[in-house]
């Protein structure tokens, strides 16, 4: 049965969607596990919340590419909350836009590891805590990068395509018990993501805002806002896929996005 205050464990929650997704999460009564190696930002994240919204909160520090720091991180959330209902494997990345046969390991791995290997040990972790407490929803934020592939972008779209298949594959071996899961695939969204892809690249903030030139994207709240919805839906209702793009962006890479300059 659905708590009147759910526990809502967060990756990635110092920054972008999963701040956002915490806030939203926090303003309908949701007690809050947060984690992200910026540990600092997190803990001052969920002493704001507990101070503005009157909820629980916890904040540690997570890795996901770590299977020791994941366990533990959960481990900590269950114990100190009491419970998790709520799962959003959010941490995640992309580097640079190089070709397959030229992606240095640093970037292959960063993005193999923490878009899938993340995700797997972060659902692993959390989800005999979910199924223990007998009432759930997992969601994955995935990418419009998980239905097409676009050039320079093998490794990241082949990710996004692991994490969609991650989503997809939990949803069937889940089927019969009280938990629902969803994908959340967004186009484009002005966060930090283009910035941390062109990361030490020459030029890296001017090529971050060009992604953005002339168009209106979608901002993290508005991603917020879609996982608040399909976690408040009846209990009998799941969005297995949500594919959220800007008005502007019509197909699900920069091929057809209509810019005002």
């Amino acid at each position: 049965m659905r708590p009147d205050h759910p526990v809502a464990l967060i990756t990635g929650a110092s920054s972008g969607f999963g701040e956002a997704i915490a806030r939203s999460f926090a303003a309908e009564g949701f007690h809050l596990a947060l984690g992200a190696r910026r540990v600092e930002r997190v803990r001052a994240l969920a002493e704001e919340l507990a101070a503005q919204h009157g909820v629980r909160t916890w904040a540690g520090p997570v890795d996901t590419r770590d299977t020791g720091s994941v366990e533990a991180f959960v481990a900590n959330a269950a114990e100190a909350l009491g419970a998790l209902h709520v799962v959003v494997a959010n941490a995640g990345l992309a580097r640079g836009l190089d070709k397959i046969w030229e992606i240095p390991d640093a970037d292959l791995e960063a993005m193999l590891r923490t878009n899938v290997e993340g995700v797997v040990k972060t659902i692993r972790a959390a989800l005999p805590h979910v199924r223990k407490a007998g009432w759930g929803h997992v969601l994955f934020i995935g990418s419009t990068a998980g239905h097409i592939a676009y050039e320079g972008g093998g490794v990241y779209c082949a990710s996004k395509h692991g994490v969609k298949v991650l989503a997809q594959t939990l949803r069937l071996e889940l089927c019969g018990e009280p938990i629902r899961v969803t994908s959340i695939d967004p186009g484009m969204v002005r966060t930090a993501f283009s910035e941390v892809r062109f990361q030490g690249q020459e030029d890296a903030a001017a090529k971050a805002e060009a992604v953005y030139r002339g168009m209106t994207p979608l901002e993290a709240g508005d991603i917020a806002e879609c996982a608040r919805w399909v976690v408040q839906l009846p209990d009998h209702v799941n969005i297995d896929e949500l594919i959220v793009k800007p008005r502007d962006q019509a197909s699900h890479h920069g091929a057809k996005v209509f810019r005002r300059d």
